[in-house]
């Protein structure tokens, strides 16, 4: 850990990074503790824990983690307090008037960016709760905020309008001739019996106007607010996209008929989630979002500058980069599928805490890697996210370590990998066994771009194990498939030898080649190229018609097919032509290589 954080008691607002330590100095131990078990502490022991609420919960969590999200634990020593956050990031209530700000280890775009990969998805059983603070006087910058409350309050409310809003039916009855709904016929009769003709109708109306859903509305109109009012200069580089949101999600709210009013402020602020029934919990992240967005704002008040009001708020970014991690494999393997031209991966997916049993008949014992790659009932690789410190490597700790072997040996696969935020890509063979653990994770500084791009490089690299094919795809995905009077659509014809990738006459496969890319307009003329293309066309015929050490042909015709890809940026001599090779083996199976030549 590094050098520990220190502050002066009393200072509103002290700022660290996730495990960091902070030091309070010059403190009163009798004083400071009261004030923390008035902030919501809980001693055990010599320490003091404070807890948040988990809204997610993970199918591998210890009973200890149940009990909630450990965001502080403070010890008293002498006349300080030594204060260490967990894996959260957020603005969290010390003692009364001082709060410590918990920055992440990686750049706050990259959270949000996170935040809003995560919340793209349409399953919403992973909410994060986020109570936060508002406005820039105590050095928070607004943007973050407010783009992570939009987030938030989107998701909450698609997943009430999936489940459904709370409402009560109201049953009203109204005389004539013109209605809707049934006739109560008693009524009805007395009527006739009395001289009015008239029917007497019960009408069953749905009202959604109740303190829970105008405590909602309320929030978003205050949220709209915070989007228009956030200077230029401070906005989110999606804020208009999150304004249009919350915006829309505000109209349908208020299509239902409910409106809400600044005068009942105070009831929306008390309204909890114990005040709803079990089955209404769904309404766990709108309504948490909704009174964080309330308690942070000052309404109806001028003149008096920037809002210091500070919120609790507590993000656990273990499991925000779990779920992100999830969704960029989930999303990078939708992607790999939509270049598969020959439906290879329509059986593999990667699972999220699948659980894994370790005796047969017995579900009490379980253990739940966080992702599993899976082709069918053949598991291809186990992954593990951590978000570690910068430099930890994730190998050379024994638990981490042990959990990752047991899972290899229990889904029988050679591939595992530690994904994570902060270290550099290894590999690294396992003794003794014919298995690899690879560190998957940008070098250098992080970025979710980086990172994503990293991911999708190690699934190519396992699927294309299985399925060498991919690479060929992802290839012409990249760069230019250049073969006269073949398209892409011919891929799927990509191991017929008597297809358009046949190499059984190797000078017009040459030659097809370089018509291909000579009246293409990212190529250079036939006229650029030595010998109008001669050179280039006995290079490529050399590599069709190689053969091995015994004179056999190494890519025979017959068992052989060939994709060729132009590069035009492969040098700075028009580029390079590379030939994927598809070459059936003895035993059924494909084997893919590739030879790389410069035009000139």
């Amino acid at each position: 850990m590094s050098r520990p954080v220190r502050c002066e008691y009393g200072t509103s607002l002290c700022s660290v990074q996730e495990n960091q330590k902070l030091v309070v100095e010059d403190c009163d131990p009798d004083r400071v503790a009261d004030e923390l078990r008035a902030a919501n502490f809980v001693r055990e022991g010599s320490q003091f824990i404070k807890r948040r609420t988990r809204l997610r919960r993970r199918r591998s969590s210890t009973d200890n983690e149940e009990d909630g999200l450990q965001v502080l634990t403070a010890r008293i020593v002498e006349d300080t307090l030594h204060v260490e956050p967990s894996d959260v990031v957020g603005v969290v209530r010390l003692l009364p008037g001082m709060s410590v700000q918990i920055e992440p280890k990686v750049d706050w775009d990259d959270v949000v960016r996170m935040l809003l990969t995560v919340y793209e998805i349409e399953r919403t059983d992973s909410p994060y709760g986020i109570p936060l603070d508002e406005m820039t006087a105590g050095g928070v910058d607004a943007s973050r905020i407010i783009a992570i409350f939009a987030i938030n309050y989107v998701q909450g409310l698609r997943t009430i309008k999936r489940k459904g809003f709370i409402r009560n039916l109201e049953i009203r009855r109204r005389t004539g001739f013109e209605g809707i709904g049934s006739i109560d016929m008693s009524q009805t009769l007395l009527n006739q019996a009395s001289g009015n003709p008239e029917p007497t109708w019960v009408e069953t109306q749905v009202e959604y106007s109740n303190v829970v859903n105008e405590t909602i509305h309320m929030a978003g109109k205050l949220l709209l607010r915070l989007l228009q009012q956030t200077p230029h200069e401070q906005a989110h580089p999606q804020q208009n996209a999150l304004f249009s949101m919350v915006h829309a999600e505000v109209e349908q709210i208020e299509e239902r008929g409910v409106r809400s009013s600044q005068k009942r402020l105070g009831a929306y602020r008390r309204v909890s989630l114990s005040d709803l029934p079990r089955q209404r919990h769904y309404y766990q992240r709108a309504l948490h979002t909704s009174r964080s967005i309330l308690a942070s704002t000052l309404l109806g008040q001028a003149g008096s500058g920037p809002e210091e009001l500070l919120v609790d708020y507590a993000l656990s970014m273990n499991s925000l980069f779990e779920d992100y991690t999830q969704r960029v494999l989930s999303r990078t393997l939708d992607s790999l599928e939509d270049i598969d031209h020959l439906d290879e991966l329509e059986t593999v997916e990667c699972e999220s805490e699948p659980p894994v049993y370790p005796f047969e008949g017995n579900t009490d014992a379980t253990y739940y890697p966080d992702h599993l790659l899976t082709d069918d009932k053949e598991t291809l690789a186990v992954l593990d996210s951590k978000y570690y410190r910068e430099g930890k490597n994730p190998a050379h700790e024994s638990g981490s370590r042990s959990r990752m072997f047991s899972y290899a040996y229990l889904t029988t696969t050679d591939r595992m990998a530690f994904l994570c935020p902060l270290y550099h890509r290894a590999s690294l063979d396992v003794n003794r066994a014919d298995a690899t653990v690879d560190i998957v994770s940008p070098d250098g500084e992080f970025s979710c771009e980086t990172y994503e791009s990293i991911l999708r490089e190690y699934l190519l690299d396992v699927l294309a194990e299985s399925y060498p094919e991919l690479e060929v795809f992802d290839a012409v995905n990249k760069g230019m498939l250049c073969l006269d009077t073949a398209t892409t659509e011919d891929l799927s014809r990509i191991e017929d030898v008597n297809g358009p990738f046949s190499i059984a006459n190797p000078s017009s496969f040459a030659n097809k080649i370089i018509s291909a890319i000579t009246f293409s307009t990212r190529g250079p003329n036939k006229l650029d190229l030595e010998n109008g293309g001669g050179w280039t066309k006995s290079r490529l015929k050399d590599i069709c018609t190689e053969q091995n050490d015994d004179g056999s042909p190494k890519y025979p015709s017959d068992r052989t097919t060939c994709v060729p890809v132009y590069n035009p940026d492969g040098n700075d001599d028009y580029g390079t032509i590379t030939l994927f090779l598809i070459r059936q083996a003895d035993d059924g199976s494909t084997v893919a290589e590739s030879e790389t030549r410069a035009l000139l």
